[in-house]
């Protein structure tokens, strides 16, 4: 009897592991491919609305263009290979260390910009609500055009660890940051520099120029100018609040969702007790790691479609094309 419950128990736990592996392949294979499809279609209607005559020359829609540009290196770069490596179990990053060091810091780089170049729009929405001519300077094309690849340079600065601490393990074969200290304070750090800071930085800014903008308000004159004044900027505040608060909310959860799957995937090695238990943990990794991404293929949507001047633009770029 006790042979044979325990070829029965070893028979559910290989039947167990078989359908984790095939759950965590087919996740991969259809989650990949819809944000591809999702990422493209919203990106180039992002850029072929924002490159419109009456929105180009803002400063504002230069980052979100920039967010825009990062988000196709994130559908045509990191999506595909990623794909290819949790889909169909063919890796680019194992071949050499070479490879693994660069792929492992160009896509953590990469993966970064998006949210930073949004956090950015609404700073800029900030400096140009300000009552200040000092503060209101800062929301130039001038300003956008070279903070722009400063944050970019900066960005890749904090991410050149990568290229000191990760290499191959041949045991299991993996691209992996070395020592699992060094992955633990990774995750951690990713948490901060992609999650916390610019998800708090739409956050702070969006109500400062709420604010802003309900200030410059009671300083209108006349009953009637005011009424006018008080349902525009009511209209505008919906729309600023939408844009910052559902983008630093979204942003922050799926970033940070990003970062906890980096590390959930480094937990001490005493923890990891069988084949099952890591397949169920790698699996969980995974999926946290793909809803990382889940903000820069859906800015289109959450970004964009909630100001009724993006709606406007986009109705009249559809009619122009037919």
């Amino acid at each position: 009897m006790s042979s044979a419950s325990l070829n029965i128990t070893h028979d559910n736990a290989t039947y167990l592991l078989s359908t984790v592996k095939m759950r965590s392949i087919m996740f991969t294979r259809y989650w990949c491919i819809t944000m591809f499809l999702v990422g493209f279609i919203g990106h180039s209607l992002n850029i072929c609305v924002f490159t419109r005559r009456s929105l180009r020359f803002s400063p504002c829609v230069r980052y979100l263009i920039a967010s825009a540009v990062s988000g196709y290196l994130i559908i045509f770069g990191i999506l595909p290979v990623r794909l290819l490596q949790f889909g169909y179990k063919w890796s680019l990053f194992v071949p050499s260390d070479i490879l693994c060091k660069t792929l492992t810091f160009l896509f953590s780089w990469i993966r970064i910009l998006p949210c930073w170049f949004i956090a950015l729009a609404s700073l800029d929405r900030y400096f140009c609500s300000s009552s200040s001519t000092a503060v209101r300077r800062w929301s130039s094309t001038h300003v956008s055009s070279w903070l722009i690849p400063l944050v970019t340079i900066f960005i890749g600065i904090t991410q050149i660890p990568m290229l000191i601490f990760y290499k191959v393990n041949r045991h299991p074969l993996i691209c992996l940051g070395q020592p699992n200290s060094f992955q633990k304070i990774n995750g951690i750090f990713l948490l901060i520099i992609w999650s916390l800071i610019p998800s708090l930085t739409m956050l702070i800014f969006g109500l400062l120029t709420i604010r802003n903008i309900q200030q410059s308000a009671q300083k209108a004159f006349g009953h009637d100018i005011i009424n006018r004044r008080q349902k525009r900027i009511k209209n505008i505040d919906r729309q600023l609040i939408q844009i910052t608060l559902v983008q630093s909310i979204f942003f922050g959860l799926t970033s940070a969702a990003g970062s906890i799957g980096g590390m959930y995937n480094v937990i001490d090695n005493n923890l990891r007790k069988d084949p099952l238990s890591l397949a169920i943990q790698g699996f969980t990794g995974n999926v946290l790691s793909f809803v990382g991404l889940l903000s820069p293929c859906m800015s289109f949507y959450l970004c964009t479609l909630s100001s009724r001047l993006f709606r406007r633009e986009l109705a009249q770029l559809l009619c122009i094309r037919k």
